[in-house]
């Protein structure tokens, strides 16, 4: 069917699982923000402990082998066939300056399913201005209260480099001060200015501010297995594109605001057109404030 002869289609709502099992690869504890999303479309999160490492690090040692999106759909294959089921989930975050305003700081979560016996992938994305990303030069002996007290040490961990951008020796994970102090005598000896950089910890466990924007993605992907697709029934339907053009309340001008969204399945291509009723504030317009 066409979707631009559709205004609206329910979609079957309701998973096809109960108590399945999927596999999560993950060896952050990611299980914390996925698994009770997965369970309420009755998916039983089985994890496996892939080094998933090799996909990429945030401390930037080892680089990510693809984008994102790839890399996502490349850790859900690794676990379910570590596991030997047919369906694997996998999350992959990505923090940095935001495209079109770079001096924020956005974190970007996808969180991505295969599912072998229904023949689907599916992404879904959660966004956050609001995450923990920061960054000073240090040397063994500095006063270091105020940098960590503004990242809330502890709950937050950190990571100290040589000073000199060498990624070897490299300390992780660290969340006592303690343990700080160490590797500030240890790395600062290494390196070459007798200086190091300390940086927020951006993995999952050690990351509360990133751990919230999991979550987020992953309870969007459960709401998107739990619809099916009005034309196949296969699960994950849902929000596929957005079309811009909403109009102006006052004057009828198109916006840069949503007129209508697109849904999608993930397996057979179905489409269903949703209009949006709705008109956009005479703010958000270009001709009535220019």
């Amino acid at each position: 069917m066409s979707f631009d002869e559709v205004v609206y289609v329910n979609a079957r709502q309701g998973a096809p699982w109960h108590d399945a099992e999927v596999a999560l690869a993950t060896k952050h504890g990611k299980e914390a923000q996925i698994a009770p999303a997965l369970a309420t479309v009755g998916l039983v999160t089985r994890v496996v402990a892939l080094d998933t490492d090799q996909f990429g690090t945030f401390a930037g040692e080892i680089e990510r082998p693809a984008p994102a999106s790839e890399v996502v759909l490349l850790k859900a294959r690794a676990g379910l066939e570590a596991l030997g089921l047919p369906r694997g989930v996998a999350s992959e975050g990505t923090l940095g300056p935001y495209p079109e305003l770079p001096l924020l700081t956005y974190d970007q979560e996808l969180v991505g399913y295969v599912d072998l016996e229904f023949g689907f992938t599916l992404i879904e994305e959660a966004l956050s201005f609001e995450t923990m990303a920061a960054s000073v030069r240090a040397r063994p002996g500095d006063d270091l209260g105020a940098f960590l007290n503004s990242i809330d040490f502890g709950p937050q961990g950190v990571i100290v480099k040589r000073g000199d951008q060498v990624l070897d020796p490299i300390a992780k994970g660290l969340v006592t001060y303690g343990q700080l102090v160490a590797a500030l005598e240890y790395i600062g000896t290494s390196s070459t200015d007798g200086g190091v950089i300390i940086e927020t910890d951006q993995r999952a466990h050690l990351c509360p501010t990133r751990s919230l924007v999991i979550k987020d993605a992953a309870n969007r992907l459960a709401e998107r297995l739990a619809r099916r697709c009005p034309a196949c029934s296969c699960p994950g339907f849902g929000v596929v594109e957005h079309e811009a053009g909403l109009a102006c309340s006052a004057c009828g001008s198109e916006t840069s605001l949503d007129r209508a969204v697109i849904e999608g399945c993930p397996r057979c291509g179905e489409r269903v057109r949703i209009p949006l009723i709705d008109q956009a504030d005479p703010s958000m317009c270009p001709m009535c404030n220019p």
